[in-house]
């Protein structure tokens, strides 16, 4: 029975096992009560200051962008009506084009058999 009872001390809390030493050895916080305030909103201001330099320089850059893939677009869209143009060109001259022309096909419009 006797060893059934847990004391006080050692019910796992540390006592007697260094728990004050691990503590000690701790460091100590920096006492941050002797900085000036002024340091703080001076270094936002900064950091402010320094984005809407480099959004100021990026602007521009993102803008020309923009412009250039606008005439990209439009120029290949161009070129596109072109291919176009000329593939209905071609396939008119196809149609209207004398039938011995065509390859495979013989006069009579009938297909060339194999000896």
């Amino acid at each position: 029975m006797a060893a059934t009872k847990v004391k006080k001390s050692d019910s796992g809390q540390g006592a007697g096992n260094g728990a004050n030493s691990f503590r000690s050895r701790l460091p100590d916080y920096p006492n941050v009560d002797d900085k000036s305030p002024s340091q703080g909103p001076l270094g936002y201001v900064f950091i402010l200051i320094i984005f809407v330099i480099v959004f100021a320089m990026l602007l521009p850059l993102i803008g020309m962008m923009y412009v250039d893939t606008m005439v990209t677009k439009r120029e290949a869209k161009a070129q596109m009506e072109k291919v176009e143009k000329l593939r209905k060109q071609i396939e008119e001259e196809r149609k209207n084009a004398n039938p011995i022309l065509k390859p495979n096909i013989i006069s009579d419009g009938r297909s060339p058999q194999n000896p």
